[in-house]
């Protein structure tokens, strides 16, 4: 497809027919993943604080609870739990905050790989997007229902929360990014408040005794497999951060945008991730909450930690699980921009159209995922990390080695293939960085030799390999690309 083909104006007469019957009403939105030029931009402005209200309701969830309370499970202690949360989070954080500020070019984050990994190349980008946005919807989901499963004793099924979860992110994402914005402006102030209640209520019942004794190489195997979920976790909005800053004004300075970002996704996360970590611990010594985790999982622990609070703990049980919502926002809305960059027919299809498609999906999804959880959610997350770390490594080392600065882009070529990478160097980076992954993941099914060297069990070191293999070798492939192709 040529340059001057995709810029080709349209006849408005016939623009206007193509309109879908939605135009101009409720303020739904219309576009897909077409850049957002400078003077589009001056009219629904997004400002830059929306970046931090919006990842602090996207984190302030259940979901986030349940990603600490991983620690305990695998035997580590409330405060080996706590230093790996802070320190992962730390450093991990800072790589969904420097793809935020892409969006100050009016790109989303799938679209703007293309400028690494080539156009077509970028298909593979694509499609693991799809694949990780489409977990992470049932994980989350799972999670808001486990909630209501627990609270109803059983009663309201995990399948069938999951669908009044799916269903009520749904409609906030068809409507689009304006109405995210206003939404989660707010949303994220209930579930604090239910996560401060529960920290008070439960308290007497948490201790700082891990559930196992661990000690050298079986210790620090738990440690790399807790900090390799912890770093899944963050790292899985890396490739979706960019899609919500578009509408920025293009000269918001991009350390408002990074620091926005980074404070809106440490916060929350560090705060409930820590608090999972201590309402596991009550598993160690109370056998009515161990029961209560067998049962419904996190939901269970939430259960008993608000328990004092009686007849408004129930209340606030229905908001936690609720927090699974604007949790699950992200994974929803950028479902349909990471499909649309599947080439040109995939553009042709309107963006509300591919959010419900994603919506359909994920219900399937999640309710088969619901019975099988514990290896579902620690098999996901360590698989979508591996990747995430591939794609964030090539495109910060195509950004700062091979462009060094935002000025050598070409905008206007997002979306032609003669001016982009040919992409073999991102993709045998890929096909290296997976050869990585294969030696040092431990997941629930398979433990690869490195892996399995550390601890009886094996500690997963899968992340690191997997930066080491596509991190060493995208550089001499791309210097090689440039020289062979001119791109």
């Amino acid at each position: 497809m040529s340059h001057e083909h995709c810029d080709k104006a349209e006849d408005p007469e016939a623009s206007q027919k193509n309109q879908p019957w939605f135009h101009g009403k409720f303020d739904i939105e219309e576009g897909g993943i077409e850049r957002v030029t400078d003077d589009q931009r001056q009219q629904n402005t997004t400002k830059f604080w929306n970046a931090a209200t919006f990842w602090f309701s996207a984190n302030m969830a259940v979901a986030t609870l349940n990603i600490g309370s991983l620690g305990g499970s695998l035997g580590l202690g409330f405060w080996d739990s706590f230093i790996v949360i802070l320190i992962v989070n730390l450093l991990s954080d800072l790589l969904p905050a420097w793809t935020a500020t892409v969006g100050l070019s009016g790109l989303r984050m799938t679209t703007f790989s293309r400028y690494s990994f080539g156009y077509w190349g970028n298909m593979l980008v694509v499609v693991f997007s799809m694949v990780a946005t489409t977990g992470w919807n049932a994980i989350n989901s799972i999670s808001g229902a486990s909630v209501l499963n627990a609270l109803s004793n059983g009663k309201f099924p995990t399948w069938a929360g999951v669908i009044v979860i799916c269903t009520s992110v749904w409609i906030i994402c068809a409507l689009g990014i304006s109405w995210i914005h206003r939404l989660d402006t707010y949303v994220w102030i209930p579930p604090l408040i239910v996560w401060c209640v529960a920290a008070g209520t439960g308290a007497s019942s948490f201790t700082s005794e891990p559930s196992k004794h661990l000690d050298g190489a079986n210790k620090a195997a738990a440690v790399l497999t807790y900090m390799a979920s912890i770093f899944s976790f963050s790292v899985s909005w890396v490739n979706c951060a960019a899609d919500y800053n578009v509408r920025m004004p293009a000269d918001t300075p991009r350390w408002k945008i990074f620091s926005a970002t980074y404070i809106g996704i440490f916060v929350p996360t560090v705060l409930v991730q820590t608090l999972g970590a201590a309402m596991y611990s009550g598993v160690v010594t109370n056998p009515e909450w161990k029961d209560a985790y067998t049962s419904s999982s996190i939901g269970g622990l939430l259960k008993m930690s608000l328990e004092p609070a009686g007849g408004f703990g129930k209340f606030l049980m229905v908001l936690a699980a609720l927090s699974a919502i604007p949790n699950n926002i992200p994974n929803n809305y950028s479902f349909a921009l990471h499909a649309q960059n599947l080439g040109p027919w995939a553009m042709r299809i309107p963006r509300i159209i591919l959010v419900t498609f994603g919506f359909v999906v994920s219900i399937i999804v999640g309710c088969f995922a619901a019975m099988y959880f514990d290896s579902t959610l620690s098999t996901l997350l360590s698989v979508i990390g591996y990747w995430t770390v591939i794609h964030i490594t090539v495109v910060m080392e195509e950004h700062f080695i091979f462009r060094r600065g935002w000025k050598t882009y070409d905008w206007d070529a997002w979306n032609s293939p003669a001016g982009l990478p040919f992409g073999w160097a991102a993709i045998g980076a890929f096909a290296f960085g997976f050869l990585g992954a294969a030696l040092g993941m431990k997941v629930t099914w398979y433990a690869g030799p490195i892996a399995s060297l550390i601890g009886k069990s094996g500690g997963n070191i899968g992340h690191e390999l997997t930066f080491a293999f596509s991190g060493i070798v995208f550089p001499a492939f791309r210097w090689i690309e440039k020289r062979v192709g001119g791109r």
